[in-house]
């Protein structure tokens, strides 16, 4: 149901009840007593018509019972939008492809267990607390280092944050994934094109790979991943690339300009030094 134009009804009845009478042709006016059930007495205007003949009168409702629909009609209007985006909500999360094993991931469980980490999280937030502005400029992130730090988590968190909080959409990928879509276009009797699963990985406000490195080797792969990303890049469409390589060898890996094109817009390089969380619960 849509509410907008009942709650523009009832306010422009309000309006008038204060407005002045406007003259109008074969039309008498009369204000007088009346008695609403609800709330008592109030004052009434009538306006008598006569049209081809025919009287038509018509009566001002009561303030009070206009007051009362008009803020009803506002909490139905806001409880509806709620609703509409919830269920917005769960068809991007739906489509988002979030791993079992990070489904409760936030920013605020988190846990630095050093400065450094501390430092990641603060830029974590701030990534996506100005989400509308990395959105609009198309501010990137790279995530690299060592396993077990939690590049994951934030970056997911992130991604479950601008869902909930901005309704944007989002996708988590690997890298096999994408060169395993791509691969897939070059056989003779596929309906899919390689525009087709460049446009599907384009689409996303926000996507992340995960796993940069790990499966790319082949300098076909290599160009697959850098169309992924420069599309996006163009497009001004952030991106989010997580990788277990140091630095220095992510960039030497998938080349300078990838990590240019990452830190336009915003962007920026967290590197992830310290021990891994999963080694240290086991000890």
């Amino acid at each position: 149901m849509n509410y907008s134009t009942e709650i523009t009804t009832v306010r422009q009845k309000l309006a008038d009840l204060n407005a002045p009478l406007k003259p109008l042709e074969n039309t008498v006016y009369e204000e007088r007593k009346a008695i609403c059930d609800r709330h008592g007495m109030f004052k009434q205007r009538c306006r008598k018509m006569s049209i081809h003949g025919k009287g038509i009168e018509t009566k001002t409702e009561c303030p009070a019972c206009l007051t009362e629909k008009l803020s009803q009609l506002q909490q139905a209007e806001v409880e509806q939008e709620k609703q509409c985006n919830r269920y917005n909500i769960q068809i991007i999360m739906d489509n988002f492809n979030l791993p079992a094993r990070f489904a409760d991931v936030t920013l605020d469980n988190y846990e630095p267990v050093n400065p450094d980490a501390a430092r990641c999280l603060k830029l974590c937030n701030a990534y996506a607390t100005h989400w509308p502005e990395r959105l609009k400029r198309g501010g990137g992130l790279v995530m690299c280092g060592k396993p077990g730090t939690g590049k994951n988590h934030l970056a997911l968190a992130i991604a479950k944050h601008v869902i909930n909080e901005h309704q944007s959409s989002a996708l988590f990928t690997t890298v096999l994934r994408i060169a395993r879509e791509f691969k897939s276009t070059w056989s003779k009797n596929t309906e899919c094109s390689e525009a087709d699963v460049i446009k599907r990985y384009t689409q996303p406000d926000l996507l992340i790979i995960d796993e940069v490195g790990v499966q790319f080797g082949s300098e076909a792969e290599k160009m697959i991943l850098f169309e992924v990303i420069n599309t996006r890049y163009e497009s001004r469409k952030p991106t989010i690339l997580i990788s277990n390589l140091a630095l220095n060898e992510l960039a030497g890996f998938i080349g300078e300009r990838v990590i240019d094109r990452m830190n336009d817009g915003g962007g920026c390089t967290l590197t992830f030094t310290w021990g891994s969380y999963r080694s240290r619960m086991a000890a």
